[in-house]
């Protein structure tokens, strides 16, 4: 029986402790001491360039991203950024510089330069690169010095990433002092994240970070305390963030998906600049390789749990082929046990069920935790069946709506909700404060029959009650069954019962139709693939529902409700049961 715990709450003195150390670091950053500290040699070129290692993975909507930059337009996550002072919503000059009232995923976007890679798709080459010269250049007159967000550990190290990368845009050019002021902004920002790429930072941010900095020892002439640093930092993130089955501390498949990538960068740089690949961080890759792909469906894409979104398939492959090295293939693949990540996968031939039987990250990093505990996804083959809502992060105009609170709810969730709360609760600030304290889950295989078994105890402080879900999978996967138990462990004090709803959000490609009885339904796949669901415990319906899985569309679809009240009766129990067999005729009935 694996059991993962989880301190709810940050303590208070720790808290004022934290942001008496930010404030110290930001008045020291914009002190001239820290300018002095700047200064150095000054790099009169790059010992070289990183390696695109998916320069032709991108998806096509990287070389749509790019068109728009030639016409003086950003493109990201679904939005084109217009300039609403110009008839034509076009950027000139240092016009995007200036611009106010962005949201922090617009701001990251263009001043990590991370669409020097949509421009890199251009087929134009001759325009791209005075595009990202001149943008360069305008960056450069506006943020050479010190700035409080744009300057952040986070957004440096991908800013320094993506000027070496995409160096022939940027530093093709015949104006010397353009060239120089390029090579030496490098190396003061190199300078500055050896100070403050501190292990303060946490996640993907301190990622990011310790690669910009190790790349920049790599690359830069005169950086070899950067080096030294960067890959000290390396290890102690190695040790403080990843997890020993590959996952990550928090909890979101999607950062996998981004630290692997930025390990295999770091990777291939080490080995093009002749330098000993730490064999840390071999194994890392190895298991987190293993660990993405246990987070991926059928159809290529990742489960969507505690922020995840709807990654390109073709990205997702990429990335896994490269972590494969001739050295890893010689060897036994690692196995994920799940134990540490805190997610089960249950499959057989096709049919994948995939559970999250963990709290949610710990709360400094719970930024884009859900309040999903044991909420599971199900698919056949390519075709995704149950779902979760997904994530409203990659949405344009977030900051002005909210649905990424919406989307991280319980209620989003394809698992048991009670009187319309959350199993974890999520503060204002948005990180998630109370909720489980305790997970806990097994699963056995008995020749070929899997079960899982797990509980949680999100619920015990406002109603007492024990969430117990067990599911089950035949050994040719047609069979699919679960029970959800709630158990009162104390007195209920309220005089109304709690309500019970267990939700099962439907992807938008499959149908649902009534049949005869008041407690089955019909699921259609696009494949004319036919799913009866049948359900006892409470009174089932149909609702509406959003799916967020396509990145940075929004679809409507419908899920599944089985409603009812809890027993109150101390140490009783409610018990829950629903079904999905695979059948091969449809049965008639009305929608």
């Amino acid at each position: 029986m694996s059991q993962i715990h989880r301190q709810t709450d940050t303590p208070h003195m720790g808290k004022i402790q934290k942001h008496l150390k930010a404030l110290a670091k930001r008045a020291s950053y914009a002190s001239r001491y820290h300018e002095y500290r700047l200064k150095g040699k000054h790099p009169l070129r790059l010992l070289g360039t990183p390696k695109d290692l998916w320069a032709r993975t991108g998806p096509s909507i990287s070389v749509a991203a790019g068109s728009h930059i030639l016409s003086n337009r950003f493109f990201c996550a679904g939005q084109v950024l217009k300039n609403p002072n110009h008839k034509n919503g076009e950027w000139h000059g240092d016009d995007i510089w200036h611009a106010r009232a962005l949201g922090l995923k617009w701001q990251e976007y263009l001043h990590s330069f991370c669409w020097l890679r949509d421009l890199n798709l251009c087929l134009d080459r001759n325009a791209a690169r005075k595009k990202a010269q001149a943008l360069t250049a305008h960056w450069l007159e506006n943020y050479d010095q010190w700035h409080e967000l744009f300057w952040l550990p986070d957004i440096i190290g991908q800013r320094i990433v993506n000027w070496m990368v995409y160096a022939p845009l940027i530093l093709d050019s015949n104006d010397m002092i353009y060239r120089s002021k390029i090579l030496n902004c490098l190396a003061r920002q190199s300078r500055h994240l050896h100070y403050a790429a501190d292990k303060s930072l946490r996640g993907l941010p301190r990622m990011n970070a310790v690669m910009g900095l190790i790349l920049a020892g790599l690359y830069i002439p005169y950086g070899e305390d950067w080096l030294k640093k960067g890959t000290s930092l390396l290890h102690q993130a190695l040790d403080e963030e990843i997890l020993e089955d590959g996952g990550t501390q928090s909890r979101c498949p999607e950062d996998i998906y981004h630290i692997l990538r930025n390990f295999l960068m770091i990777r291939a740089s080490y080995k093009a600049m002749g330098h000993d690949v730490p064999e840390k961080l071999n194994v890392a890759i190895n298991h987190m390789a293993a660990s993405l792909k246990a987070m991926v469906h059928g159809d290529g894409r990742l489960a969507l749990f505690n922020g995840a979104a709807g990654l390109d398939a073709q990205e997702i492959a990429a990335t896994l082929c490269l972590a494969k090295s001739a050295k890893d293939a010689a060897q036994e693949p690692f196995k994920v046990t799940d134990e540490k990540s805190s997610y089960r996968r249950l499959q057989q031939g096709s049919v994948l069920v995939i559970i999250d039987t963990g709290p949610p990250a710990p709360v400094d990093i719970s930024q884009h935790c859900h309040a999903g505990t044991l909420s599971f996804e199900m698919s056949c083959a390519k075709q995704r069946i149950i779902v979760n809502c997904g994530s409203a992060r990659a949405l344009p105009n977030l900051a002005t709506n909210d649905l990424d609170r919406l989307a991280r709810s319980t209620a989003a969730h394809s698992t048991i909700v009670l009187q319309d709360k959350n199993s974890s609760e999520i503060r204002p600030d948005g990180l998630i404060g109370r909720g489980p304290t305790m997970v806990e889950s097994q699963q056995s295989n008995v020749d070929g029959h899997l079960l899982l078994e797990a509980s949680h105890d999100g619920y015990m402080r406002h109603f007492g009650v024990m969430h117990h879900r067990t599911i089950y999978m035949n050994d040719t996967g047609d069979d699919v069954r679960g029970e959800d138990i709630l158990e009162v462990k104390t007195p209920l004090l309220k005089e109304e019962p709690p309500k019970f709803d267990v939700r099962f959000h439907i992807h938008p490609d499959v149908t649902i139709t009534r049949q005869g009885a008041d407690d089955r339904l019909l699921l259609r796949l696009p494949t004319s693939e036919y799913w009866q669901f049948q359900c006892s415990g409470g009174r089932l319906f149909l609702e509406e529902s959003l799916y967020l899985g396509e990145g940075n569309r929004q679809k409507k679809t419908r899920q599944i409700v089985i409603s009812g009240q809890i027993v109150t009766a101390s140490e009783s129990k409610t018990v829950i049961k629903w079904s999905l067999r695979r059948i091969e005729q449809k049965t008639s009935g009305k929608a």
